[in-house]
């Protein structure tokens, strides 16, 4: 009986127990994201099943900050000498004009040009020449992103290209009334040289003006865009002259002379990137060892004449232009000149 007891006893112990374990799980209920932990709830918000509290604390991401490609600019100083050492020459370039948009420099040289001829005698007068231009664009609204804006652009500025030739017409004008025209050729006709300096000027009239010349070419290439300006204009004058060292003391006039001006003009220009364009330039017509070219003011004169010059000269001036395309290809191609 006693064992039976004891028996009961053991069971009644038992059962309490689990009773009890079962009542305290059924009051802790975690939720999402919460976990259960002994008696207790944790956080989990990563949900790995341990608690956010336990976890280490994270070491912060440094920030990697993408690239950027900064290109790098250059100064005309630089961009001269670059241009110098693809021609072999010293070229020094200043600024000659600023518009709103654009900035222009050239290098400029003095040099004896070909304005004209007197009879088979040719007519030299020293003028500024720009062998080299270079145009800035500075604003980036304006670059030129393609083929067309290119072709407008050059279109658009070709007096800046062959700005000498175009004067050449306005300086053997004003030689007629001083300089030495006149000089030359009172001292040719009237075989004094002593006399010369009493030849008087009394007026002109313009006999003819041919345009033979005046062209803008884009030739195919496959390193960059090239345009090429071309300008011809020959015109024939009538100058009356005087010696007013006549019996009279009057202005009688003595001769009436033929002349004829010269107006040449050729320029390649390059786009070296779409805020820079570089141009090579002729504006002389006819040297001292070439006298094909000096006897342009012959009778029936007509553009085939002035073929063989304008050809010799495109293939001298694109070897150099080709130079200075690689360049740029190699050096500026990315990025923009910055004017001093």
């Amino acid at each position: 009986m006693a064992n039976i007891n004891k028996f009961l006893v053991s069971t009644i112990i038992f059962i309490v127990f689990i009773l009890s374990a079962c009542t305290q799980n059924q009051q802790i209920t975690c939720n999402k994201p919460y976990i259960l932990v002994g008696t207790s709830c944790c956080l989990d918000q990563n949900d790995n099943s341990i608690c956010d509290s336990d976890e280490p604390e994270p070491k912060p991401t440094p920030l990697v900050e993408e690239p950027q490609e900064i290109g790098q600019t250059f100064t005309i100083n630089d961009l001269q000498a670059d241009i110098g050492n693809v021609l072999g020459k010293t070229v020094f370039l200043t600024k000659d004009t600023e518009l709103d948009h654009v900035s222009i420099y050239s290098s400029k040289i003095l040099k004896a040009k070909l304005l004209g001829t007197y009879n088979a005698a040719p007519y030299y007068k020293p003028v500024t020449l720009k062998p080299e231009i270079v145009i800035e664009i500075t604003d980036p609204e304006y670059y030129l992103t393609d083929l067309e804006s290119f072709k407008n652009f050059v279109s658009q500025n070709r007096d800046v290209f062959i700005e000498t030739a175009l004067k050449s017409k306005e300086i053997f004008e004003s030689e007629f009334k001083e300089g030495g025209l006149l000089k030359l050729i009172y001292a040719i006709k009237s075989q004094h040289s002593s006399l010369s300096e009493k030849a008087k000027y009394i007026n002109h009239s313009e006999v003819s003006s041919v345009l033979f010349y005046d062209e803008i070419d884009f030739p195919e290439t496959i390193s960059g865009n090239i345009g090429e300006v071309q300008y011809v204009k020959v015109t024939r004058y009538k100058v009356n002259i005087s010696d007013t060292d006549t019996i009279a003391k009057t202005s009688i006039p003595k001769y009436t002379q033929e002349l004829s001006n010269i107006n040449y003009g050729q320029s390649i220009i390059i786009q070296c990137n779409p805020g820079l364009i570089v141009a090579l330039s002729v504006e002389e017509y006819g040297s001292e060892k070439n006298s094909y070219e000096k006897n342009y003011n012959s009778l029936g004169l007509t553009r085939g004449f002035f073929s063989g010059p304008l050809r010799r000269h495109f293939n001298l001036l694109i070897t150099d232009a080709q130079a200075l395309l690689k360049m740029c290809e190699q050096r500026y191609q990315f990025t923009y000149i910055r004017g001093r």
